[in-house]
Parts: structure tokens; sequence; C-alpha cells
């Protein structure tokens, strides 16, 4: 890297044993792997041993952020956070909203890798070039949100603030980091900063963001906000008069991430499934709208606990109470009173500080049904993935998406909305629904057509009656997913696939590439960057290959989608997607066929420049893009061909 456009310019390195602060340059990674995912997974690969566990000392925390941050009018400020999960004892990844990392690098710093566990309980605080490490003893049995409001008193309010709850302190399975605006980052990795011993990270900076070509980025800017669709609009039972867009650093023109204003209490965040993962059984509880669906989200960001895995918890929860497998008493939790602001109270409490039957759920619902035994188990076999999230957008409807979660490790949330979302939508519009999530809903046959043609390779990708064309389409995601995800780009708004201001209703890929090229310098169009996704996309199998993931049987589904007819899809009962030249077509009751996704898979590992049989990467693939050292390693251990 010839300059720092872009780029802060270092890494940060905190050692929490030795309470040593070091720096190296972000030049080191960000000619290869960009920044972001890419530059975390070299860090991860270069640092952290296939065989430690995840709550080991020696594992790492990265805290990343890439080329686009600190710049308005891209939605560009999302930062992520890497490291070994220990839900399944692997690489992981969460991407986080706000302003935090956008303040991480106006301190001076691309990225924080955090390494060690600290004596006693500290937190952090980065203030421009100052890194400081102190006695959190105050904090300890906090939330997350209770600490963000108390550290930001104790320094200025000017701070952003990163923390755990007391579930990430007491080192629960799924515990989450909560950051200002209330973002929030699963895989985990709350539990890994309380196994540190690290409470809190507040930083604060002045810098700002040098760019190559200021009139590109300008005239850029100006492009992207007239071709961005307008922001979805959640569709909340909660009053829409009490909510109000919540902006991240950058935004173009919102999505919908909204503050809610209860009737008492704290306002805060409220969107997407954490919004919504207790509406129905509060509203089913109660007979009417009231507060606690939010008080619920609320109590997860403070607790530090992933609302992804309290949703499919209380399924089985449910499941298990309905079954006399387990009761109130049993449990001291009263299951018969789920959807009550007292069930959900009593859960999260019990879990977060590990408490009687909590300390068994504090190990994630697959666990603990084999703790629990009697059957219980098969209680969760017909919706439940690895990871203990359900499974969004499933394969049984998209066909697509079963390589996306065949080749993560974990519900690949981003690259499921990039084909979903515009399904979705299609499927809204042809139910009669045109102003749901979207106004003045445009998404027809033809329209989604031409997304295929132009974003996923061909047309064919469309016609979810057929699994041709399903594999290029895969590819193609995860390539251009991967580079948003080093740049790194909101979810909500990439890649714009669709706009209300094109004569044909479809978006341009071209943009990333472009923004990228006028903020570094680098001259990198559509298909360089997308090479760089297929660089990083390698380098993740090649950490899961060595993390005890790799080839053809890992890249595997949970049996329920071959099996168990699909029942609805949200926003989608009738599992309406589009078929042969756009046809209505129902995909209701349906499974998917299992010889036919190994031939997709077939069909993907010859794109991809795998070997077909066994699944495992190529030596001659990684060198061709530029992964001869990473090829080497495999190659010692037996895991290339």
């Amino acid at each position: 890297m010839d300059n720092t456009y872009g780029y802060a310019g270092k890494i940060l390195r905190v050692n929490l044993s030795t309470g040593d602060f070091t720096t190296v340059p972000t030049a080191n990674y960000a000619d290869r792997f960009l920044g972001g995912r890419g530059i975390a997974l070299k860090i991860y690969w270069d640092e952290v041993h296939p065989q430690i566990d995840a709550l080991d000392p020696e594992n790492r925390l990265i805290f990343i952020s890439g080329p686009i941050c600190g710049l308005p009018g891209f939605a560009g400020s999302r930062w992520q956070v890497c490291g070994k999960s220990p839900i399944l004892n692997q690489f992981s990844y969460s991407n986080l909203g706000g302003a935090w990392g956008v303040q991480l690098k106006f301190a001076g710093y691309d990225g924080l890798v955090i390494s060690g566990k600290a004596d006693k309980l500290v937190y952090m605080v980065i203030d421009n070039g100052k890194v400081e490490l102190k006695d959190a003893a105050f904090l300890k049995g906090r939330g997350a949100i209770d600490t963000r409001h108390v550290l930001k008193e104790e320094l200025e309010k000017s701070f952003c603030v990163v923390a755990i709850g007391p579930a990430g302190e007491n080192v629960v399975n799924f515990a989450t980091l909560t950051a200002d605006l209330d973002a929030s980052g699963s895989s985990g990795f709350g539990a890994v900063m309380g196994a540190k011993n690290l409470k809190a990270i507040a930083v604060r900076g002045q810098g700002e963001v040098e760019i190559a070509d200021k009139e590109s980025v300008r005239l850029l800017r100006k492009e992207v906000r007239q071709l961005k669709s307008e922001p979805f609009i959640w569709p909340s039972i909660l009053p829409q008069a009490r909510m109000k867009k919540d902006l991240c650093f950058g935004c173009i023109n919102g999505c919908m991430r909204v503050k809610y204003h209860p009737e008492k209490g704290r306002a805060g965040k409220y969107c997407c499934q954490s919004a919504g993962y207790y509406e129905i059984r509060a509203q089913r509880f109660y007979g009417e709208v009231n507060d606690v669906p939010y008080q619920a989200t609320k109590l997860c960001d403070d607790y530090g606990i992933d609302t992804r895995a309290v949703e499919t918890m209380m399924m089985w929860l449910s499941r298990c109470h309905k079954a006399q497998i387990l009761s109130d008493e049993e449990t001291e939790i009263p299951l018969s009173k789920m959807g009550s602001l007292e069930f959900i109270q009593t859960l999260l409490y019990k879990i977060a500080f590990r408490e009687g039957f909590g300390d068994v759920l504090a190990e994630g619902t697959i666990n603990a049904a084999k703790a629990v035994g009697k059957n219980s188990e098969q209680l969760i076999t017909d919706y439940m993935i690895k990871t203990g999230e359900d499974s969004p957008y499933g394969p049984r409807m998209h066909i697509t998406t079963g390589l996306l979660y065949a080749t993560e490790p974990r519900m690949p949330i981003q690259q499921l909305h990039e084909i979903g979302l515009p399904v979705l939508l299609w499927a809204l519009r042809e139910n009669g629904m045109h102003d749901t999530l979207l106004q003045n809903n445009y998404m027809t046959s033809d329209v989604i057509r031409a997304i295929s043609k132009k974003f996923w390779g061909d047309e064919i990708a469309a016609d979810f009656s057929t699994f041709q064309g399903k594999a290029l389409c895969a590819a193609k995601i995860q390539d251009r997913q991967y580079a948003k995800e080093s740049l790194i780009l909101c979810d909500f708004s990439w890649p714009i696939n669709h706009s209300p201001n094109t004569q044909d209703h479809v978006g341009d890929p071209t943009l990333e590439g472009r923004i990228c090229s006028a903020v570094t310098g680098a001259k990198i169009d559509e298909q360089g960057l997308n090479k760089v996704g297929e660089k990083v996309f390698n380098l993740q199998k090649a950490v899961l290959a060595r993390e005890g993931r790799g080839g053809r049987d890992c890249d595997d589904l949970e049996e329920f989608n071959f099996t168990v007819p699909l029942k609805s899809e949200f926003g989608n009962p009738g599992c309406l997607v589009p078929g042969q030249n756009g046809e209505v077509f129902s995909k209701k009751g349906q499974v998917l066929d299992r010889g036919e996704f190994e031939k997709m898979k077939d069909e993907y590992y010859q794109i991809r420049g795998w070997d077909v049989a066994t699944g495992l990467q190529t030596k001659a693939k990684l060198k061709e893009l530029g992964l001869g050292d990473i090829a080497e390693t495999l190659q010692n251990e037996k895991l290339i061909i």
C-alpha cells in the first residue's frame, strides 16, 4: 500500500496479561485483504492456533473497520468483531453499527487486537493516541447499557463505549456485546470478552479520514443517494408514533433502524429480529399491545444476551413445557406465563447469572437439550441450525441459500438478505401488500429477473422451481458480500441491487468498486473487488478447514431441510417464489431434494476451483488468488488437493 488513503494507518494491539500496548501498520495487511473481515481473518490465521479453546487467553478478539469507515453518505461505518467463537469453538464474526468503529478510526486505529487475560476486571480507554487500562470493579454485575451510561458520566459523553453485561462476565455461551445506539454483536463474543476480564472499551477520536479523490467521492455520494431506495418500514405491532429514525454515523438515508420511546424508561434501538422476537408471544399473553416486547429487547441488550438464541430457546422451552418434560417448579422459571414480562425477566436473569436451571440454558439450547434428555433433543430437530439460531430464507424455499448456510460458520444473514429480501418484496407485491416493508413496491417478476441477470450471474437464478444457476448465484453473492464485509458497508443499504429511480428498477453493481477506488486511490473495478471478496472467502474457508470444518462432508445442512415439509416463511406464509418465466410458484409443503443439492455442490466446487470429490480447496486456486502461503500450510496439514 503506497499511501494510507481511507485508513488510519495503524492497528492497536493490547495484551491484557502484560498490559502492553503496541501498534502495527495497517499496510501489513491492507494490500492483500483490504480491511474488515479480510484483515481480521489474516490476523486470526497468523495468531490463533486451531486447537486452542475460544475462552483461552491466547484467543484473539479483533475489532476492525474498513476503508470506507468514517466517511459520510455511504453507510460504511460498520465495524466487525472477529475471533474464535465459544458456540462451535471455531472462527466466527459479528457486525455492528452505530459510531464506535468510527471513533476507533478517528482515534488513529483501523483495528484493535486483544490478547491475554487481565488478572482482574478492567475496562480500556482509548482517547486519541492515549491507551489505558482501568479497574472495573465498580462495574461488575452491571448491564451493558448501564455500563455505557456510567462510563460516559465517568469520562465524557463524547466517548463511545462497547461493553458486556453480566452474561459476558459469567461466560454465557451466546453472550453479546452492546455499544452506542444499542448496536449489538453476537457469536458469543461477549463470553470471550468476559473470559479476558474486559468489561468495556471506551473510545474517542478527533482524527479524519483522508481520501484520494475528493471530487469523485462527492459525486459518488450524490449518485448513491439518488439510486438508493427508501428505507424499509419494520412491520412492528408497537405504535409507529413512538418510533423515530436512529441513524448510524455516515448513513445514506436511514433504514428500518428506529429508536422506540416507551411510556416509561429509556428510549432505545428497536428493529428487525431483536424487535420482533417477543412481540407475538407478548400480544398473545396480554391480549393487547404494550411495551413488553420493547422491554424484552432491552433486557437482552443490557444483560448481553443474543435475541436469536433466546427466540429459538423459547420455542424449545415451550415444547418441553407442553410435553411435560419441564415445569415451572423444576426450572423455577414461569414457563406457563411465556409472553409475560415476568417470564422474560426471570429467564434472562437466570441465564445471565447462571442461576439454577439458567446455568444449563447458558450453554445454549442444543447443549441444554442434551443435558435435560427425555427426548427433548427431538424438539429442536425441525428448525434450529448448529449454532442454535433459526434458519430464515432457508433452502427449502430459496435453494441457493443452502450453499450459503452450508459453507459458513454461522447464519450468514448478509448473504441471505441479498436474495431473500428481493424475493420477499416480490411475494408481498403478489399478495397485494404493495406498501408493506417498502412503499410503492416495484419488485415485479421482470425486475427480479433483471436483478438476477446483473447481480447473480443469469436470469435462471431467479427461477426457484429449478436448481439451475443456483451454484453460480451463491458464488457471486459470497464474493460480493465478502468484499462488502471488508470495506465494510451496511447490509441494510448494500448492494444497491434495486432502485426506484432507474428505468428498469435495477441497481448498479459497479458502485462499490468505484467508491473503493475514489477513497483509497487503488484502481479497482467491480470484477477486481469481487476477486478480493473471493480471496477473503477462501481464506475463511482455509481457517475453518484447520479447525475441523474442511471438505464436502462439512459443507452440510441440518436434516430437517431434507425431511420436514416447509410450513411458512416470514412475511410470506404462502411460501411464494418466482418460478419459470416469473410465474407465481409455491414452495409450501416442499423439502430440499438431497440428490439435487449434492449435484449443486458439485457445480459450486467447480465454480470455486475446488476439488469436486472431496470439497477441499486446491493449491492451484489459492495460488491464483495470491494465497500461496496459505496453501503451503494447508498442504503440510493435508487439507488441500
